[in-house]
């Protein structure tokens, strides 16, 4: 074999060097760390580690690594890199996780950043010092499992997944540190139709909300607009003349971005709804550019925050009598897309009127046309062939 295995202790009795079997003979002590002393390539290499950083405090895990990398060096897969500390700690994956956090942090939408930071810090108190250039799908399917013995519902489990495929190709395509990144473990998550209310129901609701809070609730329940993009429109994205608005920004959280939610999301432009256009002629005409179109009541002249409008909505829903886990989203968007497809407008101009960029979210919204289906199969009936049959019985 190449190379050899050594120690620079001494017995802590005598002070002698320990001989060849690490075993001092008067006092019976051992040490307790060891290095592979290895010429390779015309370079002296002392490793004093393994591949995650852990000293070698035994001669069995010297000898250990002392085999494997010989079996590398006959394989022509040895690189001294990932055996030397310094070299080491640049790959340990929570490092690399660490850097990864900071790099996209800044970028990301307030809202969702408390998600991300505990996302990275599972997946760093996970895989701690292993090598990133080492995981496999094996690591990973195994970071499922611990995720689900964690209870961590199946939704939830395929977002922190996401985090780590999108850390492994930063990786790769960034610090160009991973030739290929692992396959990532599929989650299969149930999917349930969007809860919504009829026309109706809505109606009903309105009847249980202050005057003052009605404009931007009627808004969303015209318009799927998104609460957080209402809540964000100002009059400048306002078209009086060609009754239009423009979404083209967001709160996230109490931060308002000039970006709607979503990567790469682009600025939608709809028609305002003729029902809720008065209130915009009203609010717009006078206004600056830079006002709110929906003005918080309670709020000195601001905007609502997040927490006001839930407040209202909290407050309309027990005066209703609807159920406490109905929430503003299904009564407004998700009522808005059903209701639309229930009324057979085509899918792509559902998408188009909620803004979605990709028509496989607005897909959810397809279980309206089991209410399609339900009216066809009225039309069968096996009464008939009942009957058919009876008469031809009695006939005979």
């Amino acid at each position: 074999m190449s190379g050899a295995i050594r120690t620079k202790e001494r017995c802590p009795i005598c002070g002698k060097t320990f001989g060849p079997s690490f075993i001092c003979d008067s006092h019976k002590t051992i040490p307790t760390r060891f290095y592979v002393d290895l010429s390779w390539k015309g370079l002296r290499i002392k490793i004093y580690s393994d591949k995650r950083g852990d000293p070698l405090d035994s001669y069995r895990r010297a000898l250990r690594i002392h085999t494997e990398i010989n079996d590398e060096i006959e394989d022509h897969r040895f690189d001294p890199a990932k055996y030397l500390r310094q070299d080491i700690e640049k790959f340990w994956t929570k490092n690399l996780l660490a850097r990864f956090r900071d790099a996209r942090i800044d970028s990301m939408a307030p809202s969702y950043k408390k998600d991300f930071k505990r996302m990275v810090a599972r997946a760093s108190s996970h895989f701690g010092n292993a090598d990133v250039r080492d995981l496999r799908k094996l690591d990973l399917i195994n970071y499922q499992n611990s995720l689900e013995a964690s209870g961590i519902h199946a939704k939830y489990q395929k977002n922190h997944l996401g985090v780590l495929k999108t850390f492994l190709r930063w990786c790769r395509f960034d610090l160009e540190v991973l030739d290929t990144v692992p396959p990532i473990p599929i989650v299969q998550v149930p999917e349930k139709p969007p809860r919504w209310l009829a026309k109706e129901d809505q109606m009903a609701i309105l009847e249980h909300i202050p005057g003052e809070d009605q404009p931007i609730i009627k808004f969303l329940m015209l318009s799927g607009c998104r609460p957080a993009e209402a809540r964000a429109l100002r009059v400048r994205d306002v078209d009086l003349r060609q009754e239009t608005l423009t979404i083209s920004s967001t709160f996230s959280g109490h931060v308002l971005r000039d970006q709607r939610k979503g990567r790469g999301a682009l600025p939608v432009t709809l028609p305002i709804h003729p029902e809720i256009l008065p209130y915009f002629k009203v609010r717009c005409a006078l206004s600056l550019p830079g006002a709110f179109v929906f003005i918080n009541p309670r709020g000195y002249g601001g905007p609502y925050t997040e927490r006001a409008l839930q407040k209202v909505w909290s407050s309309m829903r027990v005066r209703a009598k609807l159920s406490s886990d109905l929430r503003l989203y299904d009564a407004t968007r998700h009522s808005v897309a059903t209701q639309l497809r229930l009324a057979g407008v085509p899918l792509p101009d559902i998408k188009d009127q909620l803004g979605h960029s990709d028509i496989r979210t607005t897909m959810k919204y397809a279980h309206g046309d089991l209410e399609k289906l339900r009216g066809n199969l009225e039309k069968l009936s096996l009464r008939k062939v009942e009957q058919i049959r009876k008469e031809a019985e009695d006939g005979g």
